[in-house]
């Protein structure tokens, strides 16, 4: 009886150690929060910080609305340093939105910051595309 309860415990403490293991590379996704229900054109908003995802939301859609549905994305960026060989990077024409301060940032993309709360954009309405 006692080889069977050591090996139960023996097999509880290696499935306890392959979920730890295991949990870091499930928390490195973002949580993506989906802003339209039912999503019909992509505006998400990822790595919330101090904010809510209802709040966060809203301004997506905002701006959204502001560069009507990603078909005048010009009114939020240009690509800089286009050429024949180089499809050049994505540089912000507008600073802040809504009183929401805007930055393109190499691993998040388009991220708006206000105070301590900050978050990114994504989905086909905000593509910060330059191929």
């Amino acid at each position: 009886m006692r080889r069977g309860l050591a090996g139960a415990a023996a097999a509880c403490a290696t499935a306890v150690a392959l979920a730890l293991a295991l949990a870091p590379a499930a928390s490195a996704l973002p949580k993506l929060y989906e802003c339209q229900h039912p999503t019909t054109t992509g505006q998400d908003a990822y790595h919330l910080v101090s904010i809510t995802p209802a709040r966060a939301c809203v301004v997506v859609r905002k701006l959204a609305v502001f560069v009507d549905n990603g078909a005048k994305g010009y009114k939020l960026y240009r690509c800089a340093g286009r050429n024949a060989t180089n499809p050049g990077h994505p540089v912000l024409v507008i600073s802040r939105f809504d009183g929401w301060s805007l930055s393109v940032q190499s691993r998040d993309g388009l991220v708006m910051s206000r105070a301590s709360s900050s978050f990114a954009v994504t989905g086909t309405d905000f593509p910060l595309n330059c191929t």
